[in-house]
């Protein structure tokens, strides 16, 4: 976890201050709506609600890209339950519909039984993610063969840490 935090703190000021799909204004447009209510209009003030506007936005960030990390593990862990292994999870939290992928050996996502065990657990994580965020977290498993990690680090899947199968 202590490696997933240092990644984020690096990656802080990519945390998103502009209009989504209509529903929020950017934090300057707010700011300046607050600040017009101040008599004077001092550029400090606006500067103070910016602030706390993008303190918020910071926080609320981390809070969502840590349960995206803790939503990875605790998939992971379940699949050790029954020995598992997982090589390595791929996340990616700069998105508005956060996203991670596990990467496994192939002959498991061709066992039923591995499927069977696996996906209610997905569904699980990601319906508890849902009632936390009001968003959506797309969790999958991907063949570990074959897998090129410059191609998903380009995708935006920066952040990648090895499990084998904890």
């Amino acid at each position: 976890m202590t490696q997933f935090i240092d990644y984020l703190n690096t990656h802080a000021e990519n945390v998103k201050t502009s209009k989504v799909n209509d529903l929020y204004y950017h934090v300057n447009v707010v700011a300046d709506a607050y600040t017009r209510g101040f008599t004077d209009g001092k550029e400090a003030a606006k500067q103070d609600v910016i602030d706390v506007i993008m303190q918020k936005a910071r926080e609320q960030f981390f809070e969502k890209a840590n349960q995206v990390y803790l939503s990875a593990k605790a998939t992971v862990n379940h699949l050790a339950e029954k020995n598992y292994k997982v090589e390595k999870i791929y996340i990616k939290v700069f998105h508005k519909s956060p996203k991670v992928i596990i990467s496994v050996k192939s002959d498991l996502l061709l066992d039923d039984e591995f499927v069977e065990f696996a996906y209610p657990k997905i569904h699980e994580v990601q319906c508890s993610f849902h009632s936390l965020f009001q968003n959506t977290l797309d969790l999958s498993l991907i063949d570990t063969e074959g897998l090129d990690e410059e191609l998903l680090s380009k995708d935006g899947f920066d952040y990648s840490e090895p499990m084998y199968g904890e």
